[in-house]
């Protein structure tokens, strides 16, 4: 489990420790699809997040105060392009710099998933240290030398917005309910999608197998995963080790 968590997290834009989760109420919206099938997505996005413990926006979740996007599309490299130019500030105060929205707006080689996030300071209550527009927040992340002192004693660094593009060139057949699954997985928490996985069994590996060997959905390696992040205590120092260890006493007979 230990490997696993890793190698899935190491890769965060944001502060080395830490592995962020949606401190924000989730709101979803998702298009690109026929109506019923936006719904379907929706509704396994959501329930996706409620067995997880993510927080839900159970009243007022229009699409105007929408959080967490899912675009299906045939023309990634244009939608991610549009996403930067209409939220030139959000994209801007949460990144280290142009080569990350590069690696967003205009990949190489270009992935069949491509997902951004946004994040801010939350405090041990869930509320944000500065309120943003929850549709389009701008608030940066600091990223600091002494920022572990700073969210011991202010708080945590928590998830408020994503966007998740799925290439419909890129998909290589794969289900719809698998794609809602791999775009849950890959929104809730900031992954490094590109990890060597190996023998892990895991939806993070949905367009690197065959037809026949790739997984039809969450597995119950990543459903253990999202659950031990969204219940750990993200003040410790030793929060990968943490969900491992909750990770592998969930999956003990």
């Amino acid at each position: 489990m230990s490997d696993f968590v890793k190698k899935i997290t190491q890769n965060s834009r944001f502060e080395r420790t830490a592995v962020p989760r949606w401190r924000a109420p989730l709101c979803f919206s998702v298009e690109g699809l026929p109506e019923n099938e936006n719904a379907f997505v929706v509704q396994r996005l959501t329930e996706i997040a409620s067995r997880a413990g993510a927080p839900l926006q159970n009243k007022g979740c229009a699409k105007s105060s929408s959080n967490f996007h899912v675009v299906f599309t045939l023309n990634a490299r244009q939608v991610a392009k549009d996403w930067y130019a209409h939220h030139r500030d959000m994209f801007e105060t949460n990144t280290d710099g142009p080569s990350q929205i590069s690696r967003f707006v205009d990949p190489s080689p270009a992935p069949a998933v491509r997902v951004w996030h946004a994040a801010t300071l939350f405090a041990s209550d869930g509320t944000p240290f500065v309120v943003v527009d929850p549709a389009d927040p701008v608030e940066s992340v600091p990223h600091t030398d002494d920022i572990w002192s700073m969210l011991t004693t202010r708080g945590t660094i928590g998830l408020n917005y994503a966007v998740v593009i799925i290439d419909g060139t890129k998909t290589n057949g794969a289900g719809l309910a698998p794609l809602a699954d791999y775009a849950a997985m890959a929104g809730l928490a900031e992954l490094d999608l590109g990890a060597q996985l190996g023998e892990d069994p895991t939806i993070l590996k949905l367009f690197s197998e065959s037809a026949s060997a790739r997984p039809v959905g969450l597995t119950s390696r990543d459903q253990s995963f999202l659950s031990a992040l969204y219940h750990a205590d993200q003040s410790t120092r030793n929060l990968r080790a943490q969900i491992a260890h909750t990770m592998a006493q969930n999956s003990s007979p």
